[in-house]
């Protein structure tokens, strides 16, 4: 079995990773985020996979409930009876021997009741795990759909600046060489230039593991990917934080309880017998016996067991005491989670007029800066320190927009959100 296991992996390792068209897939980005982020949805094996749970699920409702509806049941034997006693020793008979029964059941204690409730609990777990799924698959692809846009927006942005910088510092060397400007200031300036050069290595590292993310998702690769549409405004935000109790990871560990509690209640059912109500027909291998028919009321009882029952009980109830923390414990997290996220847009929306305020006040300086480098009431250096400024001020505008888009995102998909605005996923309940 472990070698049969080995294989497996390697069999799938092996097997060709399935390839989305690069035109469907540059379509979609044109189309939106939106779009993009459903197909790579229901296209991503790990939500298939949830569906196919959800489905195998659904169907054990009616294995459950099948206990309930009247048993049918037949039997035949085909051979011989040799009789070794009584008055005629030796004497073998051959022949066919068949029986009927049909039961239905009556009384167990609550056990197919409770048999019936774990499986429908058990197939509403499955559907929410199958939704928290898809809005993990879609808040990750949104993610690196945000991470390539913001990691190649500040690349260039800081590649731009790097050649206007470059082009001041280039000028102050030629000033310097004449006299005209302090070599301390120059140097000072050229530190603070390749302060931000060594960000490009570092920028570059992050598109590529950002890229690596999105071609996992979106299965290609996409030259320009636009800034990412808003799914929720602020106030949607807000109002789905509010409506937290009907989140999926919630709906799940609450089914999860409800299994629980079922098991103790088929537990508790144990100590009870179990009544049937049947009939049978059961014909003779030997043509002079009679035909046999059963009708009646069948109890069943067990007396001793070994502790089996009682631990039983003590097991699941130990387990549903578990799960109700469990229960609690993830209401409370998801709430701070998104109070966090409420928080950090509330934040961000106070920051983003600052940090305009702050491009446009280090751009007038910049302007300021040349324009008075001839009269001498300005130098390169405070040009270049004012040009820094505001490569700043914009980079941080960049970021503070990913980190908005990447937080409302965050509350879509912990409030399941998510996946309903992108149209994904259908009740296999009924």
């Amino acid at each position: 079995m472990s070698i049969a296991i080995t294989s497996s992996l390697k069999e799938f390792a092996d097997r060709p990773k399935p390839q989305t068209d690069g035109e469907a897939v540059a379509s979609a980005v044109d189309t939106g985020l939106k779009s993009a982020l459903r197909g790579a949805v229901e296209s991503n094996e790990g939500y298939q996979a949830a569906l196919r749970f959800e489905e195998e699920a659904a169907l054990r409702i009616g294995v459950a409930s099948s206990v309930r509806k009247p048993q049918i049941s037949g039997n035949a034997d085909l051979g011989m009876i040799r009789e070794t006693g009584g008055i005629q020793p030796d004497d073998t008979t051959t022949g066919l021997a068949a029986g009927f029964n049909i039961s239905q059941l009556v009384f167990d204690g609550g056990a197919s009741s409770a048999e019936v409730n774990s499986a429908t609990a058990e197939a509403l777990a499955a559907r929410a795990e199958r939704d928290v799924r898809g809005n993990e698959i879609a808040l990750e692809a949104a993610r690196a759909w945000i991470d390539v846009w913001q990691f190649a927006e500040r690349l260039a942005l800081l590649k731009r600046r790097t050649r206007e910088m470059n082009r001041l510092i280039a000028q102050m060397e030629r000033m310097a060489a004449n006299g005209l400007v302090d070599r301390a200031a120059m140097a000072s300036a050229q530190r603070q230039v390749v302060d931000i050069t060594l960000e490009e290595a570092r920028l570059q590292a992050q598109l590529d593991a950002a890229t690596l993310r999105f071609e996992r998702f979106f299965r290609s690769s996409v030259n320009d990917v636009p800034q990412p549409d808003s799914v929720l405004t602020f106030a949607e935000a807000e109002a789905a934080a509010n409506s937290w109790h009907t989140a999926p990871v919630l709906q799940r560990t609450a089914a999860e309880t409800m299994v629980a509690r079922q098991a103790v209640e088929r537990a508790e059912a144990a100590y009870w017998p179990t009544a049937r109500v049947q009939a049978g027909v059961s014909s003779p291998m030997e043509e002079r016996e009679s035909t046999d028919t059963i009708v009646g009321l069948r109890v069943d009882y067990m007396f001793g067991e070994g502790g089996r029952r009682s631990a039983e009980l003590a097991a699941a109830r130990a387990r549903a005491a578990a799960t109700s923390d469990e229960l609690a414990d993830a209401q409370q997290a998801l709430q701070v989670q998104l109070k966090a996220a409420l928080r950090q847009l509330r934040s961000i929306d106070a920051s983003m007029p600052l940090v305009s305020d702050q491009i446009r006040l280090s751009a007038s300086e910049a302007d300021t800066a040349e324009s008075q480098i001839r009269t001498g009431q300005s130098s390169l250096r405070q040009l270049v320190e004012a040009e820094i400024e505001n490569y700043r001020a914009q980079d941080r505008q960049i970021v503070l927009r990913a980190q908005r888009h990447t937080e409302l995102f965050t509350v879509a998909a912990r409030t399941g959100e998510l996946t309903r605005k992108l149209g994904i996923g259908k009740d296999t309940l009924r």
